[in-house]
């Protein structure tokens, strides 16, 4: 049961991971700079916690999924393979 509940919510992450990839991704091609983390949490259906997005972000960069620089705004990119 508890293996059910982790896949669960790791499912639910990485759904969550690509809907975040894909908003930054339609935002930058749209406006070619990224979007703030108040924007991405308008833009994220699953997400509306300005918190929550940065935890993700964090957790993303950690994997080699985006960058950014802490405190500058507008610096997210995704790493392209």
């Amino acid at each position: 049961m508890l293996n059910m509940q982790i896949r669960t919510l790791q499912s639910r992450m990485e759904n969550t991971e690509q809907e975040i990839l894909e908003q930054i991704d339609k935002y930058i091609k749209k406006r070619n700079l990224s979007p703030s983390i108040r924007e991405l949490s308008k833009l994220c259906k699953s997400v509306n916690s300005t918190s929550t997005i940065k935890a993700y972000l964090d957790r993303m960069k950690e994997k080699g999924l985006i960058d950014y620089e802490p405190r500058t705004p507008r610096s997210i990119r995704i790493k392209k393979d």
